[in-house]
């Protein structure tokens, strides 16, 4: 599919997403953000988006809107919406699609692109994943944490004309962008990082740096780390171990990343219904399938699941 001048749509513009959207319409795109949070829409249509920390505290005019039939044509649809909100977000604006618009999931854990592929096409969708971290402050309001690279690819692999399009007019907008030739296997490594530090993060409060300054809670996610790792292995996509201890420990220094919690604590924090069965769940049913047993996942998830069921 040709994609000429980008046009773009956040679908989820929550601290991820509109972080994304901002940084792509400073860098001259054309974006427009569409979420169902009406609050946090009526801000920025009101007052711009408020964007505060990397880069400077700063307030941008950009279009968002909570009505999909309002939206104007798009060539890329960036879903950063919660996982279990993909089904029906990629309804709301399948119309998109249906005039020629690619999807690409930059969202957590697995099962993303394949949800979005039942409804609008596999040919329609792209994989996604970023380390950034982007923190929703309020209505209206978002916290840029860090820059580190973001990586797109076709999900059967190689590396394809529209997605070096798309990459290189992210990176001249300032979201710096690279073509995966095998994204889905980068998906897993992202994973690895969520496995690792969101349940830890999310049943103690702490940000992710201050959970690995912790001997007994860093034990615990190394060992998550660990199954995951060989579930991921059992399922055919081979990973180093020393290349994804390499990328815990990158997402969790102090100073950038690291000072975030990660996004399963902040849900937990304003009470909203946690990934948990996206970032665990999908490995912990991956390990039954082929035989590799998962204790401390199984664990972590059973600990969200407990904190949820006081307000979901």
């Amino acid at each position: 599919m040709a994609i000429d001048g980008l046009e773009i749509v956040v679908v989820g513009a929550g601290g991820m997403g509109a972080l994304f959207g901002a940084i792509l319409a400073e860098g001259g795109l054309p974006v427009t953000l569409y979420d169902t949070n009406a609050e946090h829409i009526d801000a920025i249509q009101r007052s711009g988006l408020k964007i505060e920390g990397f880069g400077g505290n700063r307030t941008l005019e950009i279009a968002a809107t909570t009505d999909p039939s309002s939206l104007p044509t798009a060539n890329v649809l960036l879903f950063q919406c919660k996982s279990h909100a993909t089904g029906p977000a990629a309804t709301a604006v399948r119309h998109l699609v249906a005039d020629g618009a690619v999807c690409i999931s930059f969202q957590n854990g697995l099962g993303n692109e394949e949800a979005l592929a039942e409804i609008v096409g596999e040919e329609n969708v792209i994989g996604g994943l970023s380390t950034m971290a982007g923190c929703l402050l309020g209505p209206g309001r978002v916290q840029d944490f860090s820059r580190v690279a973001s990586y797109i690819g076709e999900m059967p692999g190689g590396v394809s004309d529209r997605c070096r399009h798309i990459a290189a007019s992210f990176t001249d907008a300032g979201l710096e962008t690279y073509v995966s030739a095998d994204i889905r296997r980068d998906i897993w490594k992202k994973l690895l990082g969520n496995i690792a530090m969101s349940a830890v993060s999310g049943t103690t409060d702490l940000t992710s740096a201050a959970c690995l300054n912790i001997p007994e809670l860093k034990t615990t996610s190394l060992r998550a780390l660990d199954e995951a790792l060989a579930v991921a292995t059992s399922h055919g996509i081979v990973l180093d171990r020393d290349e994804a201890l390499a990328g815990m420990v990158a997402i969790s220094e102090p100073g950038g990343t690291g000072d975030n919690k990660s996004s399963l604590c902040v849900d937990i924090l304003n009470q909203r219904k946690t990934e948990v069965d996206y970032i665990y769940g999908s490995v912990i049913a991956l390990g039954r399938e082929n035989g590799i047993a998962t204790p401390t996942l199984e664990t972590l998830a059973s600990l969200v699941k407990g904190i949820e069921s006081q307000y979901v």
